[in-house]
């Protein structure tokens, strides 16, 4: 009995430990916001070409981790990395310094937090477009006015989610956002 117990034990932690790994899509134009997380340590970040030009990512000598992809070249190329201590690591394609982010790493993080850190939304304030992502499946979201009346909702669509507004008035809104049993609220400005 105390031999699967303590088994039982072992494979529990294994679980609860298990780390994840955060990909980015590393393409012209990538919102800095996204390009950014925030992860624990042992969390892998994994870039991934999606067109087929020529690409990089190097860390900047201050961070508190060193890499380099080297350049990279061609759709799905890609590039992986394992943060393995606290600190702020900024990053950018050596070919076109315009892409750049940084990765957080901090000790430990609540699913709750990991959900609210990563979740990004551009533009803000937004004319017609908005982008909602997270490093979570998005499952839906809900559009509020600055009344509490709900005005507008749609299903997610998977971790980058578009929303129209086009169709709302100029103000402010708060986009509830939902994956699983995680929410968060959004502030929006519609211009």
């Amino acid at each position: 009995m105390k031999k699967t117990t303590l088994f039982l034990f072992f494979i529990t932690m294994n679980i609860l430990s298990a780390q994840n790994v955060f990909e980015i899509a590393w393409e012209q134009g990538v919102n800095v916001s996204v390009a950014s997380p925030t992860i624990e340590v042992g969390d892998t970040v994994h870039w991934v070409w999606v067109d087929d030009s020529q690409k990089s990512i190097t860390s900047f000598p201050t961070g508190s981790e060193n890499f380099d992809s080297g350049v990279l070249k061609g759709l799905n190329s890609e590039f992986s990395h394992v943060f393995s201590k606290p600190g702020v690591t900024e990053y950018q394609n050596d070919l076109d310094p315009a892409m750049h982010g940084k990765i957080t790493v901090v000790g430990k993080l609540s699913t709750e937090d990991k959900f609210i850190k990563n979740l990004n939304f551009y533009p803000n304030p937004v004319k017609n477009d908005l982008t909602i992502s997270s490093i979570f499946k998005i499952d839906n979201y809900q559009i509020y006015n600055v009344l509490g009346t709900l005005v507008s909702e749609g299903k997610g669509a998977g971790n980058f989610t578009p929303v129209d507004m086009s169709r709302l008035n100029s103000g402010l809104y708060f986009v509830k956002v939902t994956s699983n049993n995680l929410q968060a609220t959004l502030k929006i400005a519609k211009k």
